[in-house]
């Protein structure tokens, strides 16, 4: 028997049901209580195995005293993942900011990353993350403190031990390594943090595609691939102006995941990649140290 495959809707709601119940407070114990029901069911919900009826979704939201717009938007993304009628692939099906991204982030297995000209949020330091908010003319402090917890929390994902950490592997375009995000200074203490990471994260893979490698698939574009584990299909993140898109039909994952793999191959191996980052950050060490003389 074919195995039915669950997309994209029924992880959000799982991911995004979890987050809400930790962040309430709320056991996995006392969540089974008030369905009446087993504490492996909670998990199974809260892993996409399988998916909360319409009124046991409503009494966990009660639960966890989520209202407003948040909740509304879960029990429409939930209703979607029990629509049998085919969507659009090209639009977004849930809400795509930086907290239901993470919820996703958080239930993969594996993560494949590419970017020609970025470095992923999660392995962003505070000034480089803070230098593109002001560059992209975001001001506002609250929510600039906002997007910044935001990434603090991705980061304790690579080394949290319950679950185990996912896998990352990480394919940056040289340009990323040069793009100058917030001056030498800011840049130099960022790829110092990547070097940091690499050496210390056997989970994680960092490789570099040189300039002038030639054209590839992807041009242009940041691409995460997140894995799940079974039932759950693969999802694909296409980081575009002015919105994010999911994708979880199978033939768009799948031909996305050869281009990732075709850039794999491209790119220079781990050893290399690192040792090209740690003369870069060189570089701009040399470069801050005699913009402090000037």
């Amino acid at each position: 028997m074919t195995e039915r495959r669950h997309g994209l809707a029924r992880i959000q709601v799982a991911a995004t049901l979890r987050r809400m119940r930790e962040q309430s407070g709320v056991s996995r114990d006392a969540a089974a209580r008030e369905l009446y029901c087993t504490v492996s069911k909670i998990g199974d919900i809260e892993t996409g195995r399988s998916g909360a009826k319409p009124a046991e979704l409503e009494k966990l939201l009660d639960l966890y005293r989520i209202t407003g717009e948040d909740r509304g938007e879960l029990i429409e993304t939930a209703r979607t993942s029990r629509s049998r009628r085919k969507r659009n692939a090209s639009r977004p099906t849930i809400p795509s900011n930086e907290g239901r991204y993470m919820d996703l982030e958080s239930q993969a297995r594996a993560l494949t990353f590419f970017s020609p000209e970025l470095l992923p949020g999660f392995l962003q330091t505070d000034s480089y993350a803070r230098a593109l908010l002001e560059w992209s003319g975001q001001h506002d402090v609250g929510v600039v403190d906002q997007r910044m917890a935001l990434r603090m929390e991705r980061r304790k994902l690579l080394t949290r031990a319950d679950p185990a950490p996912a896998s990352y592997w990480c394919v940056l375009g040289e340009a990323a390594l040069r793009a100058s995000v917030g001056g030498p200074a800011v840049m130099a203490e960022q790829l110092g943090y990547l070097l940091e990471w690499s050496a210390t994260m056997r989970h994680l893979v960092i490789q570099v595609l040189p300039l002038g490698s030639g054209a590839h698939q992807l041009m242009g574009m940041t691409h995460t691939l997140l894995r799940f584990d079974p039932p759950a299909r693969d999802i694909l993140h296409v980081d575009t102006h002015p919105r994010n898109v999911f994708f979880d039909n199978e033939a768009d994952v799948a031909e996305a995941t050869h281009a990732l793999e075709l850039i794999k191959a491209q790119a220079i191996g781990r050893e290399e990649s690192l040792a090209l980052i740690r003369r870069v950050r060189n570089e701009y060490k040399e470069m801050s140290g005699h913009a402090a003389l000037e």
